[in-house]
């Protein structure tokens, strides 16, 4: 089956469902920064893993977003850089 690429963004109030959601979220993507996560999955999984991610979320109070995206291999960094957020392997540099 064909992966589709993600990108999922959140805002979760509560520190209890905001540690349920990073461990789901950490087991299946790749952090790329504090509430950003990317990865990809088929269409079929993703479905599965939403169900899963609405049991944490509650959805008066939190904001999850997950965005379909092309893959990321060429992406790169301009920046300040954190050593705790896994990067892409291959980053390029940039001079002005």
């Amino acid at each position: 089956m064909k992966k589709t690429y993600f990108i999922l963004a959140y805002n979760i109030s509560e520190k209890n469902r905001l540690q349920s959601l990073q461990r789901l979220l950490s087991n299946q993507f790749l952090q790329l920064q504090y509430s950003l996560y990317y990865g990809s999955m088929t269409t079929k999984r993703m479905d599965s893993f939403i169900i899963a991610m609405q049991r944490v979320i509650h959805p008066n109070e939190d904001d999850l977003r997950i965005y379909e995206v092309e893959p990321l291999e060429k992406s790169f960094v301009i920046g300040k850089r954190d050593d705790d957020i896994m990067l892409f392997s291959d980053i390029r540099e940039m001079t002005l």
